[in-house]
């Protein structure tokens, strides 16, 4: 019979070539900060991608919640950029 730990242990053995990809794929988004479509655009790219991604984790307490908080994450490091950029 396999402890919690063990489960918990596969799970994230299972999840690390996918979080792996997922950061390459996500540091891969360009944008540009002063073109409203632009920043709307890298927002949904980044929501598909962790979508994408992550659909095998969506039933897993554990890992599903990460979307979310990788989603709004790169959210607020996207505005941030563009924030900067414009000088706020």
């Amino acid at each position: 019979m396999n402890s919690t730990l063990d489960v918990v242990r596969a799970q994230m053995q299972e999840a690390e070539p996918v979080l792996k990809q997922l950061d390459v794929e996500l540091e891969a988004i360009n944008f540009d900060p002063f073109t409203p479509s632009s920043v709307d655009a890298a927002i949904d790219r980044v929501a598909a991608v962790i979508d994408t991604l992550l659909v095998n984790f969506r039933g897993n307490p554990i890992l599903s919640p990460l979307a979310d908080q990788l989603k709004s994450q790169y959210r607020d490091a996207i505005q941030h950029q563009v924030d900067s950029a414009q000088g706020g």
